[in-house]
C-alpha cells in the first residue's frame, strides 16, 4: 500500500469515526449521502455507504450515473439517485442527517458551493460536510506542494501545467483542474452560517475541515 493510499484511508476512517460520534445515528435515522461512492471490500470502513448498518434508511446521490448504478447493484436497499448536489430532488427537512465527504470542492465556483450548502441545509435537519483545508501545504488532488498558498486560484494554473493524474497513476502535463475549488474556514462559514467547523489532522496540521450543524 502506497503512502498516499495509507494516508487517505486513515483520514476517511477518522472522518467516519467523528460522524458516528457526533451525529449518533440509529436504526430510524434517515440519512442522505451526497456524492456517495461504493468502496472496495477491503475499504468498508472508509465510506459511509459501505459501513452504515441501516441501509434501508439511506438515500444516496451522485452526479455520475456510473456511481449510482454501482450503489444500486451493491446495496439495492439504498435509494440511489443521479442528481446534482446544487439541486437535490427531496423536499425540505426530509432527512435527519445529510452527509457529504469531499464533494463541495468539486461543484464549481464559490456561488456553486453556496448553492450546494443551501441545498444540504434545506433537505437536512443536521449536516456533516467535509472538505480539504485550503491552507494545508500539500494539495492531494494535484499532489503538488505549496501551490495552495498562491493567491486566488493560481494553484489551478499550476495543476494545468503539471500535476498527478489519478486515472493514469502518474504525473502528467496539461491536466484539466477546472472542477476543483478548495475552501477556507471563512468561506465555509459564509456558506454554512453558524455551523461548527472542526479540523481533522493526520499529519502536523489539519488536512480536512468538517462542517457540523443543524438542530
Amino acid at each position: 500500500m502506497g503512502l498516499f493510499t495509507r494516508f487517505s484511508r486513515i483520514s476517511r476512517r477518522r472522518k467516519l469515526q467523528l460522524f458516528y460520534e457526533r451525529m449518533k445515528p440509529h436504526a430510524q435515522t434517515k440519512i442522505l449521502d451526497v456524492g456517495a461512492q461504493v468502496a472496495p471490500d477491503d475499504q468498508n470502513d472508509c465510506q459511509l455507504i459501505n459501513s452504515y448498518p441501516w441501509k434501508a434508511n439511506v438515500s444516496a446521490v451522485n452526479i455520475l450515473e456510473q456511481h449510482t448504478s454501482e450503489i444500486r447493484q451493491r446495496f439495492p436497499e439504498v435509494d440511489a439517485r443521479t442528481a446534482d448536489a446544487r439541486c437535490l430532488p427531496w423536499p425540505d427537512k426530509h432527512f435527519d442527517v445529510v452527509y457529504s465527504n469531499a464533494v463541495i470542492e468539486h461543484v464549481g465556483g464559490l456561488e456553486d458551493q453556496r448553492k450546494m450548502a443551501s441545498e444540504v441545509m434545506r433537505v437536512g435537519r443536521r449536516w456533516f460536510v467535509t472538505t480539504p483545508n485550503r491552507w494545508y501545504p500539500f494539495e492531494f488532488h494535484l499532489r503538488l506542494p505549496f501551490v495552495t498558498w498562491l493567491p486566488g486560484q493560481a494553484y489551478l494554473a499550476c495543476g494545468r501545467i503539471f500535476s498527478y493524474n489519478h486515472v493514469r497513476g502518474r504525473y502528467v502535463f496539461g491536466c484539466d483542474c477546472s472542477g476543483l475549488r478548495l475552501m477556507t474556514v471563512r468561506e465555509l462559514r459564509s456558506c454554512f452560517g453558524v455551523s461548527e467547523i472542526i479540523p481533522i489532522r493526520v499529519t502536523f496540521m489539519a488536512e480536512t475541515l468538517v462542517v457540523i450543524g443543524g438542530d
